[in-house]
């Protein structure tokens, strides 16, 4: 299944054959349709010849037309973005503009398409600290920059040379594509202690303010991302088996900032689900509960009236003591909460490895209720 971008006149399908032997890669072809679309000021055309890893296809059809075919095999994101990108008239326009300039110069090009790799890996989710493709593609568009499908200022032994100095087992000779193709796979391949270092490097190699778009801001915002990812592994979040409509949206939103802005933006969220959950615990037992009770003290109402916390097994003093010390712990959390967290303007918040051990405590607190009450 492909996208088309644009199609030229004549049937509408086509069958692609082998890459144009005399044109290789497209390197040559596409270095001077990129010159042709900047002098022109077709900018639209240009950022598609960049974005994509277009390579030029002889093809036929069922009346066994001959042509050629601007394809690009690519990952999900950058499929999906084709997709997007069909329906917009400019865009469309913009493929027009591409394959007129490649035909004007080279073969004629009758379609641009974009297909979904078949063989592509299934990226892992990295526990949510993992860069995501639009960080990924920030990074190489707002910070390094692309010029041709390059990346920055490297060539081919350049990037390969990257790896090396920050002592790195990859090879980017191994992979196919433009600098900029290969930077991308790697980095979304790598596992997040690695992106880190792919990342400091990148800073060390283009620092803020020597290129326009390389501004402070976002090296401050890759900064967060380094931090994210050099944090220490989240406990899994718990799937509740009590639990209720505020409970859920407050794991939720902990998850999705935890993987999006860090382990500091979720600490507010998980203080609200662990204190929406033990509510929702009272609620279902009928044990009576203050209008403005706090964490703590909902901890132990919960703990002295549910029948569940009877029978600690067999060794119910030291079980009774790790228990005084969850307590001490949660009732660290509404100061942590209000005075160190984005659920107030704080000046000063708790820093990524602290706000990790926040998250993580009242999980492994969620996930133990949750199996001691629901049976």
């Amino acid at each position: 299944m492909s996208v088309v971008l644009y199609h030229g006149s004549g049937a509408q399908d086509f069958s692609l054959e082998t890459l144009n032997p005399s044109i290789g890669k497209f390197e040559k072809l596409r270095a001077n349709v990129r010159d042709l679309l900047r002098v022109r000021g077709h900018q639209s055309a240009l950022r598609l010849l960049s974005l994509f890893p277009f390579q030029l296809h002889e093809a036929s059809n069922y009346f066994n037309d001959d042509f050629h075919v601007l394809h690009a095999t690519v990952a999900l994101d950058l499929y999906e973005e084709a997709r997007q990108l069909a329906g917009s008239q400019t865009d469309r326009a913009a493929a027009a503009q591409l394959a007129e300039t490649v035909s004007e110069i080279g073969p004629y090009v009758r379609f641009v398409a974009v297909s979904l790799d078949p063989n592509r890996n299934v990226e892992a989710t990295n526990d949510g600290r993992g860069l995501k493709r639009s960080e990924i593609n920030r990074l190489v568009y707002k910070y390094i920059g692309v010029e041709g499908g390059y990346l920055g200022d490297f060539s081919y032994q350049k990037h390969h040379d990257f790896y090396v100095d920050l002592d790195l087992d990859v090879n980017p000779f191994n992979y196919s594509g433009t600098t900029r193709d290969r930077f991308i796979k790697i980095l979304s391949e790598a596992t997040p202690d690695v992106q880190a270092r792919i990342l400091c490097g990148i800073l060390g190699r283009y620092p803020e303010n020597s290129a326009p778009i390389r501004t402070q801001s976002m090296r401050d915002e890759i900064e967060t991302w380094i931090r994210r990812l050099t944090a220490t592994g989240a406990v899994a979040a718990p799937s509740l088996k009590i639990t209720s409509q505020v409970v859920e949206r407050a794991l939720g939103d902990a998850e999705q900032l935890l993987a999006s802005t860090g382990a500091t933006s979720g600490v507010d969220r998980v203080h609200t689900a662990l204190h929406g959950y033990l509510l929702q615990v009272c609620s279902s037992a009928n044990i009576a509960v203050p209008e403005d009770a706090s964490l703590t003290q909902v901890f132990k109402l919960m703990r002295t009236g549910h029948s569940a916390f009877s029978d600690l097994g067999p060794r119910p003093e030291d079980i009774g003591r790790v228990l005084n010390s969850l307590a001490v712990v949660m009732d660290v959390f509404n100061p942590i909460r209000n005075r160190a967290s984005v659920a107030h303007p704080n000046a000063e918040l708790l820093p990524e490895a602290e706000a990790m051990l926040v998250i993580n405590a009242g999980r492994s607190i969620l996930h133990y209720l949750d199996s001691k009450l629901s049976k």
